[in-house]
């Protein structure tokens, strides 16, 4: 038995009145889907616990098959791993977004999916103006960096806000870390100093930017400067994740776009596949994300994961038509293979969100997902559609969802 997990990121949500009050999935027409729900187990599943933010390194995590309540990385530490980088003790990394600002107005959390050419070409920019003792920056994928601040572990007791969820917003006071309102005397006048060192390289790192020769170049061709970065999510050196072959006695491997995703599969020692013109945005290529599915599949992985990052930029965009459009090209160019592939060999295949992204807010949610398990062994529960309200109405609920990966999907 081989087993197949498709997270699309980020695309159940609310109804919405482009779909004609229908939520994304209802909107979207999903014949692989509707199939392997109609002969498979449909439910909701609680990836984001109660009172831990609702990201995708805590859901991603739960869908890999770890308690995020037990595994609290933090999700600057977990894309630094991507990167190759080993956090030492007192050393913080911070996820830092390269984004546009108009007359102080967050226009562009992603400076509208910078490319990675750029985006490490401004990343040149401020390493060669800013690194010293204290901050080192790391290029990542398009618009995301990690800034690793060393000697400042408090800077993981402030409050942050993040870019994405202040599109259109006056970001004027959201960029900057916060002193929790529970922290007094001596305890708030440390905070209130890392939050000061860390406001004070935006401050410079926008300087930088403003004076740059790839943003000049970016202005001169009709794209977005990225004009402002935006540091949040701090994470430290993670304890001990066991290998996931260790935990569950399988090999997995694991296809994204993203550093989150490789983070993970780094640090549990996932065999990690990168593929030409998979992407973090409209302009992925499906069609290559559901080859390299099943080609990791005929590599004799046991569990392969496939993250699409599609459905959640357009959720933060507000972009209907696109979410419903990586719903779409999902089901035909990953699905389909995937179902073509189980004509011909056990396998097992799971479909579903990490976190809702809904298309009214443009921001996370900590809400239960819809999900699907199909395959070999696992019996039909009365679905008709990999939706929302077909989950409920199954009444099946995995909360909390990391038991999802041992209880199902890979139960004998």
């Amino acid at each position: 038995m081989q087993y197949a997990v498709l997270i699309l990121d980020g695309a159940s949500g609310d109804p919405v009145p482009e779909f004609g009050g229908k939520t994304t999935f209802e909107a979207s027409t999903t014949p692989n889907l509707d199939a392997l729900a109609r002969s498979g187990t449909v439910g909701l599943m609680q990836n984001v616990p109660q009172g831990m933010e609702s990201g995708s390194d805590v859901a991603c995590l739960s869908i890999a098959g770890y308690d995020p309540v037990v595994y609290r990385i933090g999700r600057g530490a977990i894309e630094g791993a991507a990167l190759g980088i080993d956090l030492q003790p007192g050393q913080t990394a911070l996820r830092l977004n390269l984004s546009y600002v108009e007359n102080g107005i967050m226009t562009g959390y992603s400076t509208d999916n910078i490319s990675t050419e750029d985006g490490h070409a401004l990343g040149r920019e401020l390493k060669a103006a800013l690194d010293d003792e204290t901050f080192t920056l790391h290029l990542g994928t398009s618009f995301r960096q990690v800034l690793v601040v060393n000697g400042h572990p408090e800077l993981m007791d402030l409050e942050y806000e993040t870019p994405h969820d202040n599109t259109g917003l006056d970001i004027t006071q959201a960029w900057q870390p916060r002193v929790p309102a529970t922290a007094v005397g001596e305890e708030a006048v440390r905070l209130q100093a890392a939050a000061d060192l860390l406001a004070d390289y935006v401050r410079r790192a926008n300087e930088v930017l403003a004076s740059s020769p790839t943003n000049e170049r970016r202005v001169g061709a009709g794209l977005w400067p990225a004009n402002h970065v935006w540091a949040f999510w701090p994470g430290m050196r993670p304890g001990s994740l066991a290998p996931f072959a260790q935990v569950y006695g399988k090999t997995c491997a694991m296809n994204s776009a993203v550093d989150l995703l490789d983070g993970i599969a780094r640090l549990t020692d996932m065999r990690v596949y990168k593929v030409e013109g998979v992407t973090d945005g409209p302009t992925n290529d499906f069609g290559a994300q559901g080859r390299a599915g099943v080609q990791m599949l005929e590599d004799g992985n046991d569990v392969v994961v496939i993250h699409v990052e599609a459905p959640d930029a357009a959720g933060h965009d507000g972009r209907p038509d696109e979410k419903r459009n990586a719903v779409e090209c999902s089901d035909e160019a990953i699905v389909a293979p995937l179902r073509a592939y189980a004509a011909t060999r056990p396998l097992r295949i799971a479909v579903m969100p990490d976190h809702p992204t809904p298309l009214s807010t443009r921001k996370h949610s900590g809400d239960p997902v819809p999900f699907l398990v199909w395959g070999p062994g696992i019996a039909a529960n009365g679905a008709g559609r990999l939706t929302e309200a077909d989950a409920r109405a199954t009444g099946l609920a995995c909360d909390p969802g990391w038991k999802l990966m041992g209880d199902l999907l890979l139960a004998d």
